[in-house]
């Protein structure tokens, strides 16, 4: 009951500070967003480090109080598999709430699974009993290996006899770790295989002559070099050439309009001296 005891204070004693991470994960990516830096990846490392230094701390004071009130249980073993064991209990809330973009109350419900399952399916709780095939369960959770270590016979069944019982419970508990980091690889090289798909795509539609002619009326003959080097399927020199062709016949339209504005301004000019002459001589005849 000590024990049992001990791990489930351990439990809800760091439970509040794994909480805590979605809030911090959230307020870290709006800071690093408003201030236009990219150190995200850096702080999510550091805090996962922190996290971990606390839990140790955690089980060092879990550890000091059972050497306190048992005193039978100060192995280096047995304290490395209460570490371990309180790992595979708390990770998944780290890395759901870290390296995901889940919401709180997801990570809160995901987070407590370990902790559930651990207590309906390891055994631990009750020795011996369970259902056959069902309790089978037991051997991916710590817990169960870690009562195999203890020194007095509680009626475990299937504990380990070749002695490795500490290397087991290593293991299970970072096998939601490794679920979890295998989904995120697989993920990755979705996303990665998705990408160069949508890539493929994107450079064949550039590669048309609605593109070509688009780049050239809004870049002119600087566009002719970027659609070589992205192997254009369409005859640049006749593409450039008929665009040129408008454009020349504008330019000379536009020096007629010029031309024919410039007449006007000088038959305007002329008619307004006209005018004047006219003026002075009908001004002369009155003086007369």
């Amino acid at each position: 009951l000590v024990l049992v005891a001990a791990g489930m204070v351990s439990f809800f004693t760091a439970n509040p500070y794994f909480l805590q991470l979605v809030d911090w994960r959230i307020y870290m990516a709006e800071e690093a967003e408003a201030l236009l830096h990219s150190s995200k990846s850096m702080n999510r490392m550091l805090k996962t480090m922190l996290t971990m230094f606390i839990l140790f701390v955690v089980t060092v004071i879990q550890f000091v109080c059972l050497e306190v009130v048992i005193g039978t249980l100060t192995t280096v073993p047995f304290f490395f598999g209460m570490l371990f064991d309180n790992v595979s209990l708390l990770v998944t809330m780290v890395t759901l709430g870290l390296y995901t973009d889940l919401p709180d109350q997801m990570v809160q419900i995901f987070g407590a699974m370990p902790f559930l399952l651990m207590i309906f399916f390891s055994t631990t709780f009750s020795p011996g009993a369970g259902v056959n095939g069902v309790k089978a369960l037991r051997y991916i959770f710590s817990r169960f290996y870690l009562w195999c270590m203890l020194p007095v016979d509680i009626g475990m069944e299937g504990c380990p006899t070749d002695g490795n019982s500490l290397l087991y419970l290593i293991l299970s508990s970072l096998l939601t770790t490794v679920v979890f980091v295998a989904w995120k690889v697989a993920a990755g090289l979705y996303k990665n295989m998705h990408h160069g798909k949508a890539s493929a795509s994107r450079l064949e539609t550039m590669k048309s002559v609605e593109f070509a002619e688009l780049q050239l009326e809004l870049f002119g003959d600087k566009a002719l070099s970027n659609l070589k080097h992205i192997g254009s399927n369409v005859d640049l020199q006749k593409l450039a050439a008929s665009c040129t062709a408008p454009t020349q016949h504008s330019f000379e339209v536009t020096m007629k309009d010029a031309e024919e504005t410039t007449d006007d301004d000088t038959s305007q000019g002329g008619f307004e001296k006209f005018m004047s002459f006219l003026e002075e001589g009908n001004g002369t005849a009155d003086k007369n």
